[in-house]
């Protein structure tokens, strides 16, 4: 953005998110609005809205017109854009055409909301983001030209288009004026081409490269199986409990990693990764004693090839030998 135009218009009344202003912002060559419900008028809520709302999206403009309003020739506003490296211009006194554009523009938010809430004026700035909306998809006589499509280089998505479908983009007609709209779709139409390319080049490497690292086993239908829910419960310590519930039944295979899946207890179908699935072995007899059946056995003749607790007890056999330097030691 070159030069942005802003603007305060209000007072309105005061709404019940406790708004009374609108903030008012305009990119003189794409006739893009901003507007903001404020609260007041005061330096700091409109550097806070101007900053955060508009500069982190759309980039600083080189140029900041306004009035000679107190919010815009504070101190605090002027140290702004000193910040920013923005170039603060202003209006003549008693003289709003110098600042046309904006001036054109609230005299058309004025009449929009008016329209929209005549009859309930506390809600006013509800409306303001179907406005703003409105503006941007509305052709504009002086560049033959959308603002969203000189600000994005496309159309805005509109109700009309969900219904009927989106409508052939027509040729850009116009003399010399408009070549810079023709030259910013030709470059943005290659930019999504090459950008949808290198999206589909990542996606497959990266499936390439979770197969590889990917190991689990694979579950048939009917296989019973373990489930992940990781269920908080109060009173109790999420880090001290098994979220494991079981048995589950495998109904069908979507894919090579989704499953349809029968719960425990009430039999609910849902589908799952089967990253959430572990094969089922029944619970241990301690567990089953206790009626504990969200922890999972650990099957220890398995484990130890049949040795039992006392393989998994015993300490390793290895031959000792004194050490060197004790070889000269006499009791």
């Amino acid at each position: 953005m070159e030069r942005v135009g802003v603007d305060v218009l209000g007072p309105f009344p005061l709404t019940e998110s406790g708004n009374r202003y609108v903030l008012v912002a305009m990119d003189y060559f794409t006739k893009w609005p901003e507007a903001y419900a404020v609260p007041d008028q005061s330096a700091t809520t409109t550097a806070k809205y101007l900053v955060e709302g508009m500069f982190t999206r759309f980039g600083v403009p080189n140029e900041l017109h306004s009035d000679q309003g107190r919010n815009f020739e504070s101190r605090l506003f002027a140290e702004v854009c000193k910040r920013l490296g923005v170039r603060k211009t202003r209006t003549t006194p008693l003289h709003p055409q110098s600042d046309g554009l904006v001036e054109r523009f609230n005299r058309t938010l004025a009449t929009q909301l008016a329209t929209l809430t005549s009859t309930h004026q506390r809600d006013w700035d509800q409306h303001l983001p179907l406005v703003l909306w409105a503006y941007r998809t509305a052709v504009q006589e002086s560049s033959q030209c959308t603002p969203a499509l000189l600000m994005f280089g496309r159309e805005l998505r509109t109700p009309v288009d969900l219904v009927f479908g989106a409508a052939p983009e027509p040729e850009i007609t116009g003399g010399l004026e408009l070549d810079y709209v023709r030259q910013l779709k030709d470059r943005l139409g290659e930019v999504h081409r090459l950008a949808v390319e290198a999206q589909r080049e990542a996606g497959v490497k990266q499936k390439r490269m979770y197969d590889t690292r990917a190991h689990g086993p694979v579950f048939g239908q009917g296989d019973r199986v373990w489930v992940y829910c990781p269920v908080r419960k109060r009173g109790l310590s999420p880090k001290l409990m098994s979220h494991w519930q079981g048995p589950g039944e495998i109904l069908e295979q979507i894919s090579e990693v989704v499953y349809r899946v029968r719960l425990p207890g009430r039999g609910r179908r849902v589908v799952l990764h089967k990253d959430r699935l572990a094969p089922y072995h029944p619970l241990a007899p301690t567990a089953q004693a206790d009626g504990d059946s969200s922890v999972t056995a650990v099957d220890v003749e398995q484990d130890n090839g049949g040795q039992g607790d006392a393989a998994s007890t015993a300490r390793p056999t290895r031959t000792r030998r004194q050490p060197v330097w004790l070889r000269d030691y006499v009791q």
